[in-house]
């Protein structure tokens, strides 16, 4: 009986202990990610609140930022775009940008980090096709709507590539692995044989003898000559040059790896 109670007691002391850290361990949330709708123009009107909501929902599902700029800068859309994007999620991080520039009557985007696999050129300009017609109408609500359904339709649609890869659940990274595939590795195969072949085939024509059991003897004496020359080499000054090679700018690496594309409207 004092046994029972004593392994009833244990029992209770570690469900009291495990329900006490289940209380205080903290509580984990889904990770959010940065989203804006900067309507510097005022071409939204009240609609920015709504948009920003779409932002940021944009933003959870792709796990990147997401950011929408309208400005009459006279500074070209494609430079703002990058410059602004990597000022809001860091140089080559994960983000996309949707710039419309009244001034100089353009739209750019760009897309960086992980998205850049999702939005290559391609799938950019289809993206315009349908944000540049918008713009021209002034529909500058239906532009940015537009341009938030096909980042989130690429996303969901996968990157085009026949490349394996795999997808971090919670941060979105993007890792490629190599593969091969059955027609390269056939290619591979029949390319080496032939070059195998071929080698044995130029060895044995050249080096084949009428006879099997013949052998060949070389005359030395007669074939053989052996001079010897004396040599001095007298080192007479050396010379040390030094030279700076500078480094290349490190603001044309942060906006080289990105993918983009523009039009006028």
């Amino acid at each position: 009986m004092r046994k029972k109670l004593v392994f009833l007691s244990l029992f209770f002391f570690l469900s009291f202990l495990s329900f006490f850290f289940l209380l205080i361990a903290p509580k984990t949330s889904a990770a959010t990610f940065s989203s804006g709708v900067e309507d510097n123009l005022q071409l939204l009107g009240g609609n920015v609140t709504l948009l920003e909501q779409e932002a940021q929902k944009l933003a959870n599902e792709t796990k990147a930022g997401v950011y929408v700029v309208t400005t009459d800068s006279s500074t070209p859309a494609s430079q703002m775009a990058k410059t602004y994007l990597a000022d809001k999620v860091g140089a080559k991080n994960n983000g996309v940008v949707l710039v419309i520039n009244m001034n100089l009557r353009k739209v750019y985007i760009w897309a960086t980090g992980n998205l850049k696999y999702y939005l290559p050129s391609s799938r950019i300009e289809k993206t315009l096709d349908i944000v540049q017609p918008e713009l021209t109408d002034n529909n500058y609500y239906q532009a940015v709507s537009g341009f938030f359904d096909q980042v989130s339709k690429y996303y969901q649609a996968g990157i085009p590539t026949s490349r394996n890869y795999s997808i971090n659940s919670e941060t979105g990274a993007v890792t490629f692995h190599r593969s091969f595939q059955p027609l390269s590795i056939l290619i591979a195969l029949i390319i080496s044989l032939i070059a195998a072949g071929g080698f044995v085939w130029a060895i044995y024509r050249r080096y084949q003898m009428k006879d099997a059991h013949a052998v060949w003897r070389y005359d030395y004496g007669r074939n053989g000559n052996l001079e010897l020359h004396q040599r001095e080499d007298i080192l007479v000054n050396t010379f040390i040059t030094t030279r700076i090679i500078p480094r290349p700018s490190s603001d044309n690496n942060n906006f080289s790896d990105g993918s983009g594309g523009g039009r006028s409207f």
